[in-house]
């Protein structure tokens, strides 16, 4: 049976159309070559502490740009995770929930607590990619995000993983949609700051995702333009790349200028899904909740209740757990969120079961992503 908890579900396919802090504990996972920073988690909280760390530019260059471009990024010091992997070591094994040294290693260690992690590498030189547009690791590094987050979730420790974008062949036309992936965990970010890599800039949309809280898109226009001065598919700069926006409409997280603002902004925060999770902002507020209602129903584990004639729980008991798990939860996302509601089963014959459903409903903010003006010339005008 199990020991005594609380277990959540958390449901998908229930907004019939789109309904438009610091809320994350970031992980950077990539490339290192020296050997003591092999499967190392460590904290870092700016590049100077990095560097002092070991992850200084000479010993590790890749590393440390992706550190450098983050803390650049997030405009201030604040804690993040380093967890280096080998240089032959993919991002499919790296998320892995089976591999010893992958990102379960480094969730174990920090108890759950990393709940925002973005993946990239720099391979060796021998490393085959493949002739498609994008590294055949991608698409497979998708595929194991997905099980190893699913991992989490169960445990009551979500997370939502950036999966770095790694082009092999620009030259190829792309036949991979993350959108079609089923996997709301996962974004796919393209495009990156250093041309000719086919790397992606994984630390800009970490950055992005930690500096404001859950229910903030990462291309929110009240928060201005990326940092970065340039971004490159390959080794073009996305101005030159005429299928941009079929890239975006693909489901890859990815940037784009905006008329009459100077600078790059990231479009939609596209997941690799076409769900009630299809956009970051809706699993990190349901994530949020997650957290906030498991510790919420941990006094109600083991504890009493009276129960009607039938078996089923008393009224006066059930809308008392509704209105403490109701509080906790406002009392954490009030301003992320539209509504929420909170209903025990009051059906179920906990005599026979002890066993009490309860469902929680949480109502998103709305999103202007598009907005359709209506402009011309008028002969009068009366207000």
């Amino acid at each position: 049976m199990g020991f005594p908890g609380a277990k959540i579900t958390v449901s998908n396919g229930n907004l019939l159309r789109e309904i438009t802090a610091l809320d994350a504990v970031p992980c950077l996972v990539a490339t290192v070559k020296e050997v003591g920073n092999i499967n190392a988690l460590r904290p870092i909280y700016n590049l100077q502490d990095a560097e002092q760390k070991g992850y200084g530019k000479d010993k590790e260059p890749f590393m440390w740009g992706l550190i450098k471009e983050y803390y650049q990024e997030l405009g201030g010091k604040q804690l993040l995770y380093i967890y280096g992997t080998k240089a032959d070591k993919t991002m499919e094994s790296v998320l892995d929930v089976t591999s010893a040294d992958g990102l379960q290693n480094a969730l174990r260690q920090s108890n759950g607590a990393i709940n925002m992690v973005a993946v990239a590498r720099s391979p060796e030189a021998a490393y085959n990619a493949g002739t498609d547009f994008l590294d055949t690791d991608v698409a497979k590094a998708v595929a194991k995000a997905k099980i190893l987050a699913e991992t989490q979730q169960s445990k009551n420790m979500p997370l939502r993983i950036f999966i770095e974008g790694r082009v092999a062949n620009e030259a190829a036309t792309n036949n991979y949609k993350p959108k079609e992936q089923a996997n709301g965990y996962a974004a796919v970010v393209l495009g990156g700051t250093t041309k000719g890599n086919g790397s992606a800039a994984v630390s800009l949309a970490l950055a992005r995702a930690v500096k404001y809280p859950a229910h903030v898109k990462l291309g929110s226009g009240q928060n201005g333009a990326l940092t970065a001065e340039s971004i490159y598919i390959g080794s073009k700069p996305i101005e030159e790349i005429n299928e941009m926006e079929t890239l975006h409409d693909a489901g890859f997280l990815t940037f784009h200028h905006r008329t009459g603002v100077a600078g790059y902004f990231f479009g939609v925060d596209n997941m690799c899904s076409d769900d009630d999770f299809r956009i970051l902002v809706h699993g990190r507020v349901i994530d949020k909740a997650q957290r906030i209602a498991s510790i919420a129903f941990q006094p109600f584990v083991e504890n009493f209740v009276t129960l009607k004639s039938n078996g089923s729980i008393n009224d006066s008991e059930a809308s008392y757990i509704e209105n403490v798990i109701e509080s906790s939860l406002w009392a954490g996302l009030r301003g992320q969120v539209s509504d929420i509601a909170v209903e025990v089963d009051r059906s179920v014959n906990l005599a026979n079961t002890s066993n009490l459903p309860v469902d929680i409903k949480v109502l998103p903010l709305g999103y202007l992503t598009w907005i359709n003006i209506r402009l011309g010339l008028t002969a009068t005008i009366n207000k």
